[in-house]
């Protein structure tokens, strides 16, 4: 009796060991794996679905580049700070505002993917229609790629019917597409 207890004993931890073994070995890797191909595959469909949308999208997105690289600005570093020049003071004219202080940086910022920006700092002044005019002017304007950093409205007077304008305003230079 005692010796086939032994051997059930026996056979419970041979049996116990056995099924410590399989999970450890076979189930919990083959589910890791599973896990880990799920996410691949919840990825990849991920990425083809955005490129599923981007080629739908393809002729409106390159229509919209060429027109970026059509209101580029010139190489020419000179010739990019005259068309900013004639930028603000196309809108300075249509606004009707008058411009007190017009600071261009001294040089053109590099940037990793190529393109170059150029910053200048404006203050003006105006009622409050003129300058809502002058930066709807500038928000608008598609001849030349400009972004307002940062704007900043103070008034003059107690009723508010003269008011400052400071902004800080970037020009952006796009790397010339390579040809290939």
């Amino acid at each position: 009796m005692n010796n086939q207890r032994r051997q059930l004993l026996i056979k419970i931890l041979a049996a116990t060991i056995g099924l410590y073994l399989l999970v450890g070995f076979v189930v919990e890797p083959a589910w890791d794996s599973w896990n880990s191909r799920s996410d691949r595959i919840a990825a990849l469909d991920k990425k083809v679905k955005r490129g599923g949308d981007l080629c739908t999208r393809e002729a409106t997105l390159r229509d919209r580049w060429a027109g970026m690289l059509r209101a580029n600005l010139p190489t020419d570093a000179s010739l990019a700070e005259n068309a900013a020049f004639k930028a603000v003071d196309r809108w300075k004219i249509a606004s009707q505002i008058s411009v007190t202080s017009f600071t261009p940086s001294p040089q053109w910022q590099s940037h990793d993917d190529g393109a170059e920006t150029y910053e200048c700092r404006l203050a003006a002044t105006g009622s409050q229609a003129a300058l809502s005019r002058f930066l709807y002017e500038l928000e608008t304007d598609s001849s030349v790629p400009v972004n307002l950093e940062e704007c900043e409205l103070t008034t003059r007077d107690a009723r508010g019917s003269q008011l400052t304008l400071t902004a800080r305003i970037t020009f952006l230079r796009l790397k010339e597409p390579s040809k290939n």
